[in-house]
Parts: C-alpha cells; structure tokens; sequence
C-alpha cells in the first residue's frame, strides 16, 4: 500500500477574525504557503486547528479550499474527523471521503474514554463503514487514554487503518509498535511531537504531523531530508537548534503561541474561539524572539 504521505505534513491552524469566524483570506495564504514550501501534506482542523470548535459544514468548507488550492500538486490533504461519538466519526469521516479528503484522521475517544477493547470496536466500526486510508491518534495528553501498542497492531490488520500519529514523544512506545507490528508491514507511524522528530526518525519512523511546520516548514523538511540522504549529524544539530523554539511553541496551549508567529509572518490576528484565548505577554515575547533568532541563525 502507498503510504499516505512519507516526511513532513503540517497540522494547520485555522485562521479566525475577531468575531470568531474563520478569516478565509489569511487561511487559503497559509495553504499556499505551505503548499509551495514543498510541505509533504496538510491536516484540516486537527488540533492546531482548532476542530473542536469547529462545525462539520466550516471543516468541508476549509477541506475543500484546500484541496482547490492544492490543484495538481502533490500534497497529501488529511481531514481531523475524529469524535467521542462513534456514529458521528462515521459521518464525518464518510463526508471527508465524499469531498475529496485523501485521508481521514481520527483521534481516540475522549471524555467518555472506553477500554482497549472498544478502542478495537470503535475504529474497526469506522473503517468498515467509509473506504478511506485512516489515521489513528493517540494523543492521551489530551483525551486521558493510550492505543496500547497490541491494540495499534490489531487494528492494523484493517486494510483501511494505514498508519498512526503519535504524539507523546515516547520513543519506547514507538519501539514497542513495532515489536507488534513485526518486520513485514506497511503500516506508517507519524509523529506528532515536534521535539523528537529526529529520534523517531531514528527509532524507525516515517514522517511527522508538524505544529512547528506552519511557521517553518522548510526548515522542518530538511531535518527529514538530510536524514534520508544519510546526514545524520546534520539532521540531529538541525533539530537541536529548532527545539528552543519547538518548547516555546508548546509553553502554552497550543496553538496559541503559533498564532503569534503566524501573526508576525503576516497570516492572521491572534484570534480564536473559546475556551482558547490568546497566550500571555511574557510567552508571545519569548516565543517570538526564539523565532527571530532562529532565523538570524539560519540567514
């Protein structure tokens, strides 16, 4: 099976007005931003951008901006339609496949949580019910509970479940995926945390579902290609320099430090919907004086 995306895809942040609606303007920028950076893919209303917050009909609307935006390039475009409710990931995963999503994303059950055992129900009912590769999202800083690596092995055995976004920054959970997983198999692991991006890469990984990636998406893919092209101390001193500015990214609820970068590179106000309100003085200062010197090292 061809992987949905190999190297570095990015969770884009949806931009907002100050009435809370969506600025379109500053949002198809952003995506042709990333697009003609050579980014690898984009996820539509994933965390970073705010899908929580989000209604089904303003997700298809983004889905399909960027898709039109996309045209013929070669950009994976992804859509979050993760939910707690199994009958509504259903559905909204069905429409991201009926609009032209390459992909769907689904984060585990939060709230109402559910055991291994429905883990394996809820997302099997998923991939049986809508013909689209999925992504499986373990994020359990935000939703209380882990795919426990057997279970990411079980539900790899669907022909829909492709790959999974990882976003603890666990590298032995990594290594114990692929313990399961075995030697021979197609099954894709992303990861979702920035700062050890490098270290999955060397534990065996495919690529990353990047926050960083919005605001420096060239630098992020060189830390995939040069690991690709075998330079490896080139890579991790790359990585390094970015983690000072990863951290501050997430000194903060995300996104709300990436909006004021994104701010200062000229996509959108630090806008957003509740409960989410702008970051405080002292994080925006620092977060984007880490940027600035960033950029100060690499001109």
């Amino acid at each position: 099976m061809t992987a949905i995306f190999n190297g570095v895809t990015t969770a884009i942040a949806t931009t907002m007005n100050s009435d809370g609606s969506i600025d379109y303007a500053a949002y198809e920028s952003l995506v042709e931003f990333q697009i003609s950076s050579g980014i690898n893919g984009i996820v539509v209303a994933g965390t970073t951008g705010e899908g929580a917050t989000l209604t089904i009909d303003e997700k298809l609307d983004l889905l399909k901006r960027t898709i039109r935006i996309r045209g013929d390039r070669d950009c994976a475009i992804i859509l979050g339609t993760g939910s707690n409710n199994t009958l509504t990931a259903i559905e909204h995963t069905r429409l991201a496949k009926e609009n032209g999503a390459d992909a769907a994303l689904l984060v585990t059950p939060y709230y109402n949580k559910t055991s291994q055992r429905g883990l394996l129900a809820h997302y099997f009912a998923i991939a049986d019910s809508v013909d689209i590769p999925i992504i499986l999202y373990n994020v359990p800083g935000r939703t209380g509970m882990t795919i426990n690596p057997e279970t990411v092995a079980e539900l790899a055995t669907h022909k829909n479940i492709v790959a999974l976004k990882d976003a603890t920054g666990d590298i032995a959970y990594l290594d114990r995926i692929r313990g399961y997983l075995g030697p021979n198999t197609d099954f894709n692991l992303y990861s979702g945390d920035d700062g050890s991006f490098f270290d999955f890469l060397v534990h065996g990984g495919d690529g990353v579902i990047s926050v960083v990636s919005n605001c420096l998406p060239v630098e992020f893919l060189r830390v995939y290609s040069l690991y690709q092209e075998g330079r490896i101390n080139e890579a991790r001193d790359l990585q390094l320099a970015l983690n000072p500015f990863i951290d501050a990214l997430f000194s903060d609820v995300s996104p709300t430090p990436v909006k004021a970068v994104l701010k200062e590179m000229g996509y959108g106000e630090e806008n957003f919907r509740l409960p989410l309100i702008p970051t405080t003085d002292a994080v925006r200062e620092n977060t984007l004086g880490l940027y600035r010197e960033f950029l100060s090292l690499e001109a």
